[in-house]
């Protein structure tokens, strides 16, 4: 089934959906309040195509810290993957996120959620705090987890405050 378009759109960072399943995280408030929304149909979530292997990468890195054990992994994983979020794959948001990375200061892969917000315009939210410490005001498109304000409340999404 494909998005509705009408949908207000977000990025989300792999940041924000290992919240999902790793509980003993920081702004679990917030994470579900996003995953709510999007579970019903109040926004739909974007992502660059790499997120299908960075949030099951965060799944077994938290297996070796004894956070998840290997069938938490796997069910995690395959819980993962069977959320509909949207995700792209274009040579445009790939030659734009080394820009974004050098502007930055951030990781390729962080750049490549920075590039796909720019290009689309869609607010990015995410839980990664060197990323937030990286982009001070300088990237207005950048919600902090924790400041995400659900659909119910805000009307759009984006920061409440």
């Amino acid at each position: 089934m494909e998005p509705d378009p009408q949908l207000p759109r977000s990025i989300v960072d792999a940041s924000v959906a290992v919240k999902w399943y790793l509980r003993d995280e920081d702004d679990l408030t917030a994470a579900d309040t996003l995953l709510t929304d999007f579970r019903e149909d109040r926004i739909q979530l974007v992502a660059p195509e790499h997120i299908r292997y960075e949030v099951p990468s965060a799944f077994r890195n938290a297996m070796r810290t004894n956070r998840l054990t290997l069938e938490q992994v796997r069910r995690a994983i395959a819980g993962f993957l069977a959320w509909p979020i949207t995700t792209v794959r274009d040579d445009d948001v790939i030659l734009a996120a080394s820009d974004q990375a050098v502007r930055f200061g951030c990781s390729f892969y962080d750049g490549l959620y920075l590039a796909l917000a720019e290009s689309t315009q869609h607010p990015f939210v995410h839980a990664d705090l060197r990323l937030r410490n990286a982009l001070g005001t300088q990237f207005p498109l950048a919600i902090w987890l924790g400041d995400y304000a659900s659909q119910t409340q805000a009307g759009d999404g984006i920061a409440s405050g």
